[in-house]
C-alpha cells in the first residue's frame, strides 16, 4: 500500500507535466504560426525616379558636363577632366541648348593634367555639338610659358582641338608667329596655320 502511495502522486506529476508541455508546443505553434500568417503592413507607393538625362551629344565618348554655381566642367569617357571653366556669371539658354558666360578663366587638360589656361570676356557652351567658344579676345598660356592671343577661340571634345581665329598671335621661345587661324591641341604642341601668316624671329 506504501508503494502505491508513492507511485501515484508521480504519475500525476509525470502525466501533469507532459500535458502542460503539449499544451505549451501547441500554443507555441500556434502563435508562431499566427505571427507568420500576419501580412506585413502595405507600402504606400513612392513617386517614380526621375529619368537620368543622357550625356550631351549621346554616346560612349560624351562627356560629362558638370556645373557647380558658376563654373563648368567637362570630363571624357574615361572620367578625366578636359576642360574647366569659372565665370562671373552663367545663363542657361534652353532654347538654343547653349550655356552662356561672361568674364571667364579656365583650363584645357590632356590626360588629366592642366596644359592651356586661358581667360576671356565671355564664352558659349553648345551642348549638341559639346563645343567650347570664347569670343570677346582671348589670351592663353601653356604651362611652359607660349602665350596665346586671337579673337574667338573654339574647343571641340568631338577631336580635342583648338581652332584659334582672328588676329591669331602665337609667341613662344625664339619666334611669334601671326596669321588668321591656328589650329592645335590644347598643348599647342601640333599647330597648322593658315591665312595671312607673318613669322618674325625674336631674341
Amino acid at each position: 500500500m506504501a508503494m502505491r502511495f508513492m507511485m501515484r502522486p508521480r504519475a500525476v506529476w509525470l502525466a501533469s507535466l507532459l500535458v502542460a508541455l503539449a499544451l505549451g508546443a501547441l500554443l507555441g505553434g500556434w502563435f508562431a504560426g499566427g505571427r507568420a500568417r500576419i501580412p506585413p503592413p502595405a507600402m504606400l507607393p513612392g513617386p517614380p525616379p526621375a529619368p537620368e538625362a543622357p550625356p550631351s551629344g549621346g554616346g560612349p565618348e560624351a562627356p560629362f558636363l558638370q556645373i557647380e554655381g558658376t563654373k563648368l566642367s567637362g570630363t571624357d569617357a574615361a572620367g578625366r577632366l578636359i576642360w574647366e571653366i569659372r565665370a562671373t556669371t552663367l545663363e542657361v539658354d534652353r532654347p538654343r541648348e547653349r550655356i552662356l558666360m561672361a568674364s571667364v578663366t579656365g583650363q584645357f587638360y590632356g590626360a588629366g593634367k592642366p596644359q592651356l589656361a586661358f581667360q576671356a570676356p565671355s564664352a558659349v557652351f553648345h551642348v549638341p555639338r559639346r563645343e567650347v567658344e570664347l569670343t570677346g579676345g582671348v589670351t592663353a598660356r601653356t604651362t611652359d610659358g607660349r602665350t596665346l592671343r586671337a579673337a574667338r577661340l573654339r574647343y571641340s571634345a568631338a577631336d580635342r582641338m583648338i581652332v584659334a581665329s582672328g588676329d591669331v598671335t602665337l609667341t613662344q621661345p625664339g619666334v611669334m608667329i601671326r596669321a588668321d587661324e591656328l589650329r592645335t591641341d590644347p598643348a599647342l604642341a601640333q599647330q597648322r596655320f593658315s591665312g595671312k601668316i607673318v613669322v618674325r624671329v625674336t631674341e
